[in-house]
């Protein structure tokens, strides 16, 4: 049987029955031979398969409070005495918590993948609609004063950066705001209260004379909610596309991004942990609680920008999002570039002008990539080492520039100590 297969998050979705899939399960080459007809990428499928799932729309619904008893005691006569009813219970409240193990927000996009409903290795599209998460309603009360159950609240776990914003759909969809979670910070964040349960016959018990209306049962909050995931790094690596932020990323941490020799090999941010020589030589007590004894740096290489970025070009706001949560820019000049010096002063423009305006007064370190070129095939260059030096100097507004060979490791741990003492002093200035 031939079936047809889409291509989503780099996986093949095959869509057959169950005799053909009984058949292919027995016989594994036949994902691999010709009987394979690919179908025609839609746009919506092909752009998919580049998401990197940053950001996602979800529903969320406290449960309702329970209904108050409205009974009494049995009286002679089997006649109605005192009242006795319990009040409802309240319903259950709906959390964000915060989960370190986690580093993006697939589990709740609209178009994440599920498992083949054979148990194959496959994958199938789920459907367009948001996610929704309700919480348990509360009990009814019962007679003999017994209150109803509160409902169990739900709990939706996100990864750190998540900044979680409120779409108020009678104002237009506008956005607000109701925080960010983040480690060591706010682990949790209740963004749906549950409703308070309705009060039973039993709360007028003791009391004579007039009695006050009971109180019904509320209602549980309902909620859409916009998560935009923030990733959290003391160094965003930004640049021109083939600047060589990969490789510097990879000789530097354990992060394996994808490296090759053309433009926008990279399209989604990829986040790596540097740790100083001397930590591996300190003691355990020296070390500290954490994975990098505090003196590491979390570097996030950010996809290659292009001009435009700030509007969104190229997917602009989705990377440059991933920059305003970083502590210092480390700017990467291609000195193999056509026109180094355009490239600079464009994406120094997007960062201007995207947002507020923030990412313009970030601390800036450039570093002037691929020397090797310039020393062993000066005649590819378009400028001198001594040109492009000068040229960059006018053009920056700060004195911090530095030389390497991403590929050699020529300049890379002098680049990493002097930015490790940069990020500290920057980081202090912020606290105080």
């Amino acid at each position: 049987d031939a079936f047809v297969c889409l291509r989503h998050y780099h996986h093949y979705v095959p869509t057959f029955t169950k005799q053909s899939s009984m058949k292919l399960a027995a016989d594994d080459h036949y994902h691999n031979h010709s009987m394979m007809i690919p179908s025609p990428q839609t746009e919506q499928e092909s752009s998919s398969e580049y998401s990197f799932y940053d950001e996602c729309t979800i529903f969320v619904k406290a449960g309702s409070g329970g209904q108050g008893a409205s009974t009494f005691k049995k009286g002679v006569g089997n006649q109605n005495g005192p009242p006795d009813g319990g009040n409802g219970g309240r319903g259950g409240d709906v959390y964000l918590e915060l989960d370190e193990s986690l580093n993006t927000l697939v589990g709740l996009s609209s178009s994440s993948s599920r498992v083949n409903a054979w148990g194959g290795s496959g994958r199938a599209l789920t459907s367009g609609r948001p996610k929704s998460f309700r919480a348990e309603n509360g009990q009814d009360g019962k007679r003999q004063f017994q209150n109803g159950r509160y409902g169990k609240d739900v709990i939706i776990r996100v990864p750190p950066g998540t900044v979680v914003q409120e779409v108020l759909e009678e104002s237009n969809n506008e956005l607000v705001e109701l925080g960010t979670l983040l480690v060591n910070e706010k682990s949790s964040l209740l963004v749906a209260r549950g409703g308070d349960g309705g009060e039973g016959s039993g709360i007028h018990f003791k009391i004579r004379g007039v009695h006050r209306p009971r109180l019904p049962p509320q209602g549980g909050e309902r909620k859409a909610l916009k998560l935009t995931l923030k990733l959290v790094a003391d160094v965003a690596l930004v640049g021109v596309p083939n600047a060589g932020k990969s490789t510097f990323l990879s000789k530097v941490t354990r992060a394996k991004p994808r490296i090759a020799d053309y433009p926008f090999t990279t399209v989604i941010p990829n986040l790596g942990v540097w740790a100083p020589p001397e930590l591996f030589l300190a003691s355990d007590k020296d070390k500290g609680n954490d994975g990098t004894g505090g003196e590491g740096l979390v570097l996030c290489d950010v996809p290659g920008l292009i001009e435009g970025a700030s509007k969104g070009v190229g997917l602009g706001h989705a990377f440059l999002r991933h920059v305003e949560r970083c502590h210092v820019i480390l700017h990467l000049v291609d000195a193999s570039s056509q026109d180094p010096i355009r490239d600079f002063q464009m994406l120094n423009k997007e960062l201007t002008q995207y947002g507020s305006g923030q990412l313009a007064h970030m601390p800036q370190v450039v570093v002037v990539n691929k020397v090797d070129v310039l020393e062993e095939n000066p005649e590819s260059c378009k400028l001198s080492r001594e040109q492009l030096e000068t040229q960059l100097k006018d053009a920056m507004s700060h004195s911090r520039l530095m030389w390497m060979s991403a590929k050699e490791g020529e300049g890379v741990d002098e680049l990493m100590k002097r930015l490790k003492m940069f990020v500290k002093k920057v980081t202090t200035a912020t606290a105080a």
